[in-house]
């Protein structure tokens, strides 16, 4: 076990604990963007910005990365952490104007606007790698990666094209801060259009980002959507299931 103040609050946890968890467990609020608790840390946004300080020396640096050392003293709320939170708040701004989630964490610091940049336009991407970690560490499939360089910088699929790895899983939806990836369920009956014009009819699952559309496959007892075909086949084949097992959807299999 490692002891360690946060804030003057003394705490023991484990060793291998980052500086952010130890302060979850004293509900000392460090804001975070870039951080989710089922991705390997990755300190890209820099929001979780703390001051640690040992044996004389003090440092900025991010606490979803940095491991709890003995006798370590961390500062969460200083002035200078706070300006550095505020500069990240500003660019974040400047990337993404129209994410509400940016908005609210700028309010919470004093942040109104950009006043160094100029904002980019409709766009919501703050360039986290979100998407990309939980594509590759969560799901097993690289369909997705950053491109180009400096400020043409983004997320997408090889070659901008349809990602061929895709299964449509929605993982990425879901975990975006911002909103910037956009899903499409197509419900049976109903029609809509994929992202390069394509007619596509439901049962379906669009992911707009990606250029992928991917029928869903329903349950033969019960005639309820399961997931897309694709999705379910990467999952039998990765786990080692019969080729029946999603015939049926989890219900009709109790």
């Amino acid at each position: 076990m490692v002891k360690l103040t946060i804030d003057n609050k003394e705490i023991e946890v484990a060793q291998g604990t980052t500086v952010l968890e130890a302060a979850e467990k004293l509900s000392i609020y460090i804001p975070t963007l870039c951080h989710h608790e089922a991705l390997i840390p990755y300190g890209g946004c820099r929001l979780c910005v703390v001051e640690v300080s040992k044996n004389g020396t003090t440092d900025l640096t991010t606490s979803c990365t940095y491991k709890v050392e003995e006798g370590l003293s961390v500062k969460t709320d200083t002035e200078r952490v706070q300006k550095v939170r505020r500069l990240v708040l500003e660019l974040l701004l400047a990337e993404a104007p129209e994410a509400q989630s940016i908005k609210d964490l700028a309010g919470e610091l004093g942040v109104s606007k950009p006043e160094r940049l100029k904002p980019r336009e409709d766009d919501l991407c703050i360039l986290c790698g979100r998407c990309i970690r939980a594509c590759r560490e969560v799901v097993g499939v690289n369909a997705i990666d950053y491109a180009e360089r400096g400020y043409d910088r983004r997320v997408a699929p090889p070659f901008y094209k349809s990602s061929p790895d895709c299964i449509a899983c929605g993982t990425c939806f879901h975990i975006c801060p911002t909103g910037a990836v956009t899903m499409q369920e197509v419900e049976e009956g109903e029609k809509a259009r994929d992202p390069e014009g394509k007619q596509v009819k439901g049962p379906a699952r669009i992911m707009d980002n990606w250029k992928v559309s991917l029928p869903m496959k329903r349950c033969k007892q019960c005639g309820e959507v399961i997931a897309p075909d694709f999705q379910l086949e990467y999952l039998r084949t990765r786990v080692g299931l019969t080729k029946d097992h999603f015939d049926t959807c989890p219900h009709c299999r109790e």
